[in-house]
């Protein structure tokens, strides 16, 4: 393991260094001799020391032909012998520690902290600042790292002073190494078998993002948090919330010594489940994500059928095959990302957990005799009365730590693919040993795992979470227990939505847009036609929200906005195009205009609000006119995409008549031909047929299309 094999050498070194620190007489022991016999028999040795250094020296220079200075030095592999030594020492290293502290003056805990580097050339600053006060402003509680002069090696920079800076700074927060590093231990599962293995595939996906970016000049290393209240960070600031702490430890590293620009989004939005969030990856987290994540940590119960859902769709519709992050500790969810490393579709998730990684001796302490990390842990980041400052909800120090257990676990990623790049500055003829194909998306799955919903009315729709098996045939025999995923599309109002926006796909039948989301909307409004508008709770939420801080509000950008119609808003027609893949057949049929020849499923989900029993009910008050012929069949989805207890999205059954129209592209020469390049689309015509709905007891809404 990265790391953890250069902890136990700094370790042996700083237990050596400690040990001449100590007087003469404690090194070599009473029973010696005197001291005047032990300093000349010391000085001696140490001359015949330096001697043969320079004789040794003399024959490297002569035998490469160069300058032993000009050389770099690589790290070299720790024996198992020589790691047990280690480990031995690391323990005498503690007590060394604990020693010289006891002797030093008491100091107080400044608001900053400034760690230097080890050469006086540069200098590596991490600043932790948490206000005294009751009251928190955004200016007074941040965290920042910033690098200052290049103190190059290489063309990396003194990468090793800055990661060895951000481990001291972590231990000095939390409590020393040996305490720091168990917390870490407790705080960080990997999925793979080693953690070294998980490191190496997190740094083959930091390689392969250098050398891409080579090609534009910079690369980028792309982290993408989906979640919803505890990863928005509600009762804190939005920018204080974990994935930006994390940001803001590592985004230096990757700039000074990568050339590479480390991007982090919090995409998490406040009070959704998985799904239909899960069907849109591409949409709120982007299809550029190396690094993905959930949180399941409140509302999704302790079952891994949604996460395995979730985790499928990342690796099928997302270009990179990203990395999974969980925010969770649930037994049968790790078991199931140690699964899907064994089946080899990811070989380095990991699953974080939260405060209850914290040791219980050390929170119980009086504040000020706490690690700097664990102080102030009962605050708000926001000002006290802050919305969302509840006791579900993480505070800031909370955040802090997450934030922390996870950039030291990309640390040891860095790390390695830093010590990789420089092999390879050293001598061109090493092969790194990446492959390809470990990193690229997936198609072909294999069996889920937590198996698929049988007996169940939506059991026709389980392909669209779970993929469809293969039917066996003499030309894939190799393959007869792999399951094929096709890609999913959607269109949401929900932000923050990065691609893919319902507007793409109305046609008409909307309200006029006023552009103020929050303001709230008029009967004449909803009676011109469907409405952009957000739920009772959501607007009352987001308007509270606003007026922290003098109206400055908490910085969250995530938002239910959603389509809201009632009966007298008439009609919605929306047009989906087909995005799989080209067909490798021709089309010259009637049959082949069907829609059912192109489209296997179709879901509408709803917000996840609950309005009291008169609200809309998506299954029974809507009617779907679906390729010019209405949906024989409209059955919610209960195996996923419920929240609380209610399900919040149904399957539309695309019926066998329904037909398909096409766009012709400029360049077709025959437009009663279906060419290649033309654009092959589905209507689907919307509208409110129960009587009863209305405004006040809740109006029909639509938050996400998605079709496959």
């Amino acid at each position: 393991m990265f790391q953890r094999r250069r902890t136990e050498i700094r370790a042996n070194n700083a237990t050596i260094r400690r040990h001449q620190m100590k007087p003469y007489s404690n090194r070599f022991g009473s029973s010696r001799g005197s001291n005047k016999d032990s300093k000349r028999f010391y000085h001696s040795s140490k001359f015949i020391l330096v001697i043969l250094g320079l004789f040794l020296s003399f024959l490297h220079y002569h035998h490469d032909g160069g300058d032993v200075n000009d050389r770099k030095i690589l790290p070299v592999p720790v024996p198992a012998e020589k790691a047990k030594q280690n480990d031995m020492l690391q323990t005498d290293y503690n007590h060394d520690k604990a020693d010289i502290a006891a002797n030093e003056e008491p100091k107080h805990e400044p608001v900053k902290e400034t760690i230097y580097d080890d050469t006086d050339k540069g200098e590596y600053v991490v600043k932790s600042e948490l206000s005294d006060t009751d009251t928190a402003t955004k200016d007074e509680e941040h965290l920042t790292v910033a690098n200052h002069e290049d103190t190059s090696l290489s063309r990396y920079g003194d990468w090793r002073t800055m990661i060895k800076s951000v481990r001291e700074e972590f231990y000095h927060r939390y409590g020393g190494e040996i305490e720091a590093m168990n917390m870490l231990n407790r705080g960080v599962i990997t999925a793979a078998d080693t953690e070294a293995h998980a490191v190496k595939h997190t740094s083959e996906r930091i390689v392969r993002a250098f050398l891409k970016g080579k090609e534009n000049g910079k690369g980028n290393f792309v982290m993408s948090f989906g979640g919803y209240s505890v990863t928005v960070g509600r009762g804190n600031y939005y920018h204080q919330s974990y994935p930006f702490i994390m940001q803001n430890i590592l985004k230096p590293i990757f700039e000074k010594s990568l050339n590479m620009d480390l991007i982090v989004r919090n995409s998490a939005i406040g009070g959704i489940p998985s799904f239909p969030y899960g069907w849109c990856l591409p949409n709120f987290l982007g299809d550029d994500s190396d690094v993905i994540s959930w949180d399941y940590g409140m509302n999704e119960g302790n079952g891994a059928e949604a996460f395995e859902a979730y985790l499928r769709q990342g690796v099928s519709n997302l270009s990179k095959r990203p990395m999974m992050i969980m925010l969770d500790n649930k037994k049968p969810r790790i078991n199931l990302l140690k699964a899907y490393y064994k089946n080899g579709v990811l070989t380095d998730s990991i699953a974080v957990g939260r405060s209850e990684v914290v040791s219980k001796d050390l929170l119980g302490k009086d504040e000020k005799d706490r690690p700097i990390g664990l102080q102030n842990w009962d605050k708000w980041g926001a000002p006290p009365g802050s919305p969302g400052q509840s006791s579900w909800h993480p505070k800031y120090m909370e955040h802090e730590l997450i934030g922390w257990m996870i950039a030291m676990h990309f640390l040891d990623a860095i790390e390695g693919a830093l010590t990789m790049l420089e092999s390879v500055e050293n001598d061109d003829s090493i092969d790194l040993g990446i492959n390809d194909e470990d990193h690229e998306q997936l198609v072909l799955l294999p069996e889920p795992v937590t198996g698929v919903p049988k007996g169940i009315p939506e059991a026709a729709v389980t392909h669209i979470l779970y993929g469809t098996k293969l039917e066996k045939t003499s030309e894939n025999v190799d393959q007869a227990r792999l399951w094929h995923m096709d890609r999913v599309s959607c269109r949401s109002n929900f932000l923050p939505n990065i691609n893919g926006h319902m507007s793409e796909i109305i046609m008409s039948g909307t309200a006029q847009d006023i552009g103020d989301d929050l303001m709230d909307k008029t009967d004449e409004q909803y009676n011109s036609g469907w409405v952009i508008d957000v739920g009772k709770v959501e607007r009352e939420t987001k308007r509270k929200v606003q007026k922290v801080g003098n109206g400055e509000g908490l910085g969250y950008i995530d938002m239910k906005l959603a389509l809201y119609g009632i009966p007298e808003s008439g009609s919605l027609v929306l047009s989906l195009p087909h995005d799989g893949p080209v067909h490798d057949h021709d089309h010259e049929h009637d049959s082949d205009m069907k829609a059912p020849h192109w489209f296997d499923a179709l879901v509408f989900c709803e917000v996840n609000e609950k309005r009291g029993a008169k609200e809309c009910k998506t299954e029974e008050d809507l009617t779907f006119i679906v390729g010019g012929v209405k949906s024989p069949a409209v059955t919610k989805i209960t195996s996923a995409a419920s929240y609380l207890k209610k399900a919040i999205c149904v399957n539309v059954e695309i019926p066998k008549d329904a037909v398909v129209k096409i766009s012709n592209h400029p360049d077709s020469e025959n437009a009663d031909s279906l060419e290649m390049h033309d654009k092959v689309e589905l209507s689907v015509e919307v509208s409110v047929t129960g009587k009863h709905v209305n405004r006040n007891d809740g109006a029909c809404s639509i938050s996400h299309v998605v079709w496959q």
